[in-house]
């Protein structure tokens, strides 16, 4: 195997926040669940956020986004009022339009009764002012999140649920989605009991299927295996630091292994030190105590893994109550235990929420894939995702009722496993430049958005030295007997090329190794082999892009 280096690429690790919010929402309320969403289908997307917490009854509102830019007091609210803690965002019924579930932390009374989940359906682009659905079982609940439990294709809705302030313990619960209808009572629920305060999907072991993950009060953080014909009832790691207050959680591959790690900001309000601390994941079995941990200590509470600065490693954003937001930079999967970056803001961080919303660092990621007759849910090389264009297999445009989807973790889930060899091709918007928005408790301040200057800062630079994976169209082609493929990698990663005939079968690998930052290029001599197509696939870390190939002899 030869690998011509024809140039390597520079990086530049920096942020490129001001440390004022470039926007000061003016209904200030107790503002908790927050989250991105195209809700009317303009094209940009529109900040979501549910109010209330467990100060107040108020609304679920929406700011809609018009070209870039947010109203200072919401486009539309709720007509009904709850104590409403997180939310998830996703489209449960494929229409096209993101539907909205909230959890309602406590009932009407206060501390005394319970809440329940509930969601919003989007009707072309409006939300229902009054839920759509309601679970029909009380449960103290502050965070809900969506994700595709039994691999139909549809996305199913979990709850962190317990009430740790009163001791209420509780199962965590799971509402399965049955063709875009919602039953009203949980099929799922835990055998062991705890004080959930967030939830998420997540494939940890890569089988292809999503596990489900919990940050707990007063115990450890749980992940419940997905074993495709069941989510298991106990769970198959918990946490073992002696720290267990979590507040908020968050999952993305910091060091691009290809494994999911887990980032969690404990809480230190009612016991514990109150870090922000990351669970590292050793291929598929995660560490039972954190890898990093920050000098930090307090109410830590909202938390994201987002590529801030285009060096394709996810940098860590998170606040506090009565405090700052701060900015841990990602160097090459390492983090310093202080910030790197510090908002001159003071108020009660609740959720920290990542998109593009002035689309000044758009790009489109056509990602291929080849299906193997098993496999049913592909991650993308990129999250947040901003919006999903189209799937294709073959030429063939795959609609909406054949598969799921999370933009925040940036995967798809297929109701059916595409068959082997089928050429799969996933075309999205990510971002280079993601902003985010923060929602705030403090009822005497608004929510918060912190630019990205990246774009405006360094210019065309950033986008010119930060080169995304790339794999070219092999020349000639047709070809005999052979061919010249062109790749680039944006970092350090191991990359593996190889070929693949019509079958699906694995018949030669032309690069296996750990690559520098660079554009390469390989040749493959196919004399040995038949006429007719062939497929080249190129994989690093998660990043996976397919092309096709023409042998003519």
């Amino acid at each position: 195997m030869v690998i011509t280096i024809l140039y390597y690429s520079v990086t530049i690790a920096q942020v490129y926040f001001p440390t004022t919010p470039v926007w000061v929402s003016t209904d200030a309320g107790y503002d908790t669940g927050c989250g991105w969403a195209d809700i009317n289908g303009d094209g940009w997307v529109d900040l979501v956020v549910a109010k209330g917490n467990d100060m107040s009854r108020q609304k679920v509102v929406v700011y809609y986004n018009t070209g870039g830019n947010l109203p200072f007091t919401p486009s539309w609210q709720s007509n009904d009022i709850d104590y409403h803690g997180q939310l998830s965002i996703g489209d449960i019924n494929k229409d096209g339009y993101p539907d909205v579930a909230v959890s309602v932390y406590i009932g009407q009374a206060g501390f005394s009764q319970k809440g329940k989940l509930k969601i919003y359906l989007n009707n072309n682009g409006t939300l229902s002012q009054n839920p759509s659905w309601v679970s029909q079982d009380s449960l103290y609940t502050f965070s809900c999140a969506f994700g595709d439990a039994d691999g139909d294709g549809d996305l199913d809705l979990a709850a962190a649920c317990g009430e740790s302030y009163n001791l209420k313990i509780d199962n965590q619960r799971i509402y399965y989605n049955n063709n875009g209808v919602f039953e009203y009572l949980p099929s799922w629920k835990s055998l062991d009991q705890g004080y959930g305060m967030d939830a998420n999907w997540a494939d940890f072991d890569n089988d292809g299927r999503l596990d489900l993950v919990f940050c707990c009060e007063r115990g450890p953080s749980k992940i419940y295996k997905n074993y495709g014909d069941s989510i298991g009832r106990m769970p198959i790691w918990t946490s073992q630091d002696a720290s267990q207050y979590s507040n908020s959680l968050f999952v993305n591959d910091i060091d691009n292994d290809g494994w999911l790690d887990l980032a969690i900001a404990d809480n230190n309000q009612i016991g514990g030190s109150g870090k922000f601390k990351i669970y590292k994941n050793n291929s598929g079995t995660m560490n039972a105590n954190p890898f990093w941990t920050s000098n930090f200590s307090g109410y830590g509470s909202g938390i994201n893994l987002c590529d801030i600065n285009n060096d394709n490693f996810c940098d860590l954003i998170c606040g506090a109550w009565w405090s700052a937001c701060w900015i841990y930079v990602n160097n090459a999967g390492t983090f310093s235990p202080t910030s790197q970056w510090t908002s001159a803001t003071n108020s009660v961080v609740e959720t920290i929420a990542a998109a593009d919303y002035d689309h000044d660092g758009l790009d489109t990621l056509n990602a291929e894939f080849v299906g193997n007759g098993v496999k049913k849910l592909f991650y993308l090389s990129k999250n947040p995702l901003q919006k999903l264009l189209n799937i294709k297999f073959g030429n063939d445009t795959i609609p909406f009722n054949q598969f799921c989807y999370v933009l925040e973790n940036g995967w798809v889930s297929f109701g059916a496993p595409p068959t082997n060899g089928t050429n799969i091709s996933i075309k999205v918007l990510y971002t280079h430049d993601p902003d985010f928005a923060v929602s705030n408790w403090d009822n005497n301040i608004g929510n918060y958005l912190f630019k990205n200057t990246i774009i405006t800062s360094a210019g065309n630079l950033s986008l010119e030295m930060q080169t995304d994976f790339k794999l070219l169209q092999n020349y000639p082609n047709p070809f005999n007997p052979t061919t010249k493929i062109e790749f680039t990698v944006p970092k350090n990663s191991d990359v593996r090329i190889s070929v693949f005939d019509v079958t699906g079968k694995e018949v030669a690998v032309l690069v296996n190794e750990t690559l520098q930052a660079g554009t390469y290029q390989t040749d493959w001599n196919a004399s040995a082999f038949s006429s007719g197509v062939y497929f080249y696939r190129m994989v690093t870390n998660r990043y996976s892009e397919t092309k096709r190939m023409m042998l003519v002899r």
